[in-house]
């Protein structure tokens, strides 16, 4: 069995390449990149490496040819337009090539979303189905790295984590969990026409940020409100489910998820 990996150069998706190398040989996986010297880490790791860009469609074809499975990145350009475009010229090249499964990061919830972004999954998951090609649908959570936008180095310095008022729930997950559930289903049978929602199975809260900020820094640190605060994050959250959950991603990884605690560690080394 061949896996094709799209947008091995980005952060998660060179997690999932890290840790499909773990699950199988690198000579069943070829990576589909748009700047092949960019992977020049990998060079001697007999990994096929092929020339695919989002935005030349017949680029795509050549580059998935031969594989069984193909790992779908969802495009990062920030016009949705522009992603939907990009997004079904990869559909159609891996049907041209005769992928045999398609796994593909979506967002959690889309249904429930208010964004541009959950109109998009929505539409790509739709040509998905319609191209009739066995698919599986990676829901993903915003990503733990949320944390870094919500002043918690400001936090530690001050001992105070200030936000707008209102009751702010997070249901965010690490990459890593993330890539680790996506190398599993690519490399493991019975998830084809599936649906994951990959979201932790609890939320956390700015108080439990504030906690974990102590724990990890040793600076007492409490949550405050703040009518005058302003960070466009806040602005962004109400669009979105954030108190949706699910324990989809924890029983496809089989272990504890990474958690607030462990990203504030991160930050902080």
């Amino acid at each position: 069995m061949k896996i094709v990996l799209t947008g091995p150069t980005g952060k998660l998706g060179g997690m999932i390449l890290k840790q499909l190398l773990f699950r199988c040989d690198a000579q069943d996986l070829i990576v589909s990149v748009r700047e092949p010297h960019n992977l020049g880490q990998w060079t001697g790791s007999h990994l096929q490496v092929r020339y695919g860009d989002y935005d030349v469609p017949e680029s795509l074809e050549p580059s998935f040819r031969g594989a069984d499975k193909l790992m779908m990145v969802s495009s990062p350009c920030m016009d949705e337009t522009v992603r939907l475009r990009q997004h079904l010229s990869v559909v159609e090249a891996a049907r041209q090539a005769g992928i045999g499964h398609i796994v593909y990061t979506s967002i959690f919830a889309p249904e429930k979303g208010r964004l541009p972004v959950h109109r998009l999954h929505l539409e790509t998951e739709q040509a998905i189905r319609d191209s009739k090609i066995p698919y599986t649908f990676l829901r993903n959570a915003y990503y733990m790295d949320i944390v870094r936008l919500l002043g918690i180095r400001e936090a530690a310095a001050s001992g105070v984590l200030v936000s707008p008022p209102g009751k702010w729930s997070f249901n965010t997950v690490s990459r890593l969990d993330l890539a680790q559930a996506a190398a599993i289903v690519l490399t493991e049978a019975g998830h084809e026409n599936r649906t994951y929602e990959l979201t932790p199975m609890r939320t956390w809260d700015l108080d439990d940020l504030a906690r974990s900020i102590t724990e990890v820094t040793g600076r007492k640190v409490i949550h405050r409100k703040d009518p005058g605060y302003r960070n466009d994050l806040y602005r962004m959250l109400p669009f979105s489910d954030m108190n949706f959950v699910s324990d989809d991603l924890v029983k496809l990884v089989g272990q504890p998820l990474r958690s607030v605690a462990d990203e504030v560690r991160d930050v902080f080394g």
